[in-house]
């Protein structure tokens, strides 16, 4: 009789412990203590590219991290499961890991759990901004083939805030975008310092920058150079308004 009340109690931790494990076959260890932290999504096209934010100890491994997301659960903010697919370059996510990361550049983890929290919406507004002055005077933009950005006054931004505007810009107007000032260009042989004119692109300036407390306004002074006498700036105020970025324009100027 004792050793069929052994067998018996044997037998019923083995079924405790497949009952531990969910309808779906996820084995989550409970034993482990799992890390969370919070980032920015940089990309999703090709795996899941984050940057962490910066008050994480994750940051102090790497700037952007490449996350495994196979089995991972991910929700939206209303608590719905989601595609991959649906994050998109701005958004604020949580992640959940079992603590390992690879030290490799970027580095890598694999995701237990990812929440969609929010979106850096500073990011819309510089968008916004250049939308509204792209548009404008589009004769201008005539046969170009690329946009220059001097993002010399861009020090409000983080490096990755920098980095996904430009790809967000490269991406919905199809062109190549560079970076420099304008000597800078000049050195590099895209503008013809002599003639002043640019042959394939347009440089664009944002400067004079204000981001209030709230991420909510930004105000700054733009301008969108393609020669001597083919230019146009004024100064602009960009007003979240729920999703959507409400732009008024003052000192229009015109060469």
């Amino acid at each position: 009789m004792k050793k069929i009340g052994f067998y018996m109690l044997i037998l019923f931790i083995m079924v405790s412990s497949l009952i531990g494990c969910n309808k779906n076959g996820n084995t989550k260890d409970e034993n482990i203590d799992y890390e969370v932290f919070m980032a920015e999504v940089i990309s999703s096209e090709e795996g899941l590219l984050v940057t962490p934010d910066k008050d994480s100890i994750e940051s102090s491994s790497s700037d952007r991290i490449s996350i495994a997301t196979g089995a991972a659960e991910i929700i939206d903010e209303q608590g719905n499961v989601i595609d991959i697919g649906m994050l998109k370059p701005a958004d604020r996510i949580k992640v959940s890991y079992n603590g390992l990361i690879a030290e490799s550049y970027p580095a890598q983890i694999t995701a237990d759990k990812i929440e969609l929290i929010g979106h850096n919406y500073i990011i819309d507004g510089f968008l916004a901004l250049i939308d509204d002055i792209y548009q404008e005077d589009s004769g201008l933009n005539g046969n170009i083939t690329m946009i220059a950005f001097d993002t010399s006054e861009w020090t409000i931004l983080s490096n990755i805030e920098t980095e996904i505007i430009l790809a967000l810009a490269k991406e919905k107007y199809e062109l190549e975008v560079v970076v420099g000032t304008f000597d800078e260009l000049a050195e590099q042989g895209f503008i013809d310092k002599d003639n002043l004119y640019f042959e394939d692109g347009i440089l664009m300036t944002i400067k004079d920058i204000e981001i209030n407390n709230d991420m909510d306004k930004i105000e700054c002074s733009i301008e969108k150079w393609r020669s001597g006498l083919g230019a146009i700036g004024w100064n602009a105020k960009a007003k979240l308004d729920k999703d959507t970025w409400e732009i008024t324009r003052s000192g229009m100027w015109i060469s």
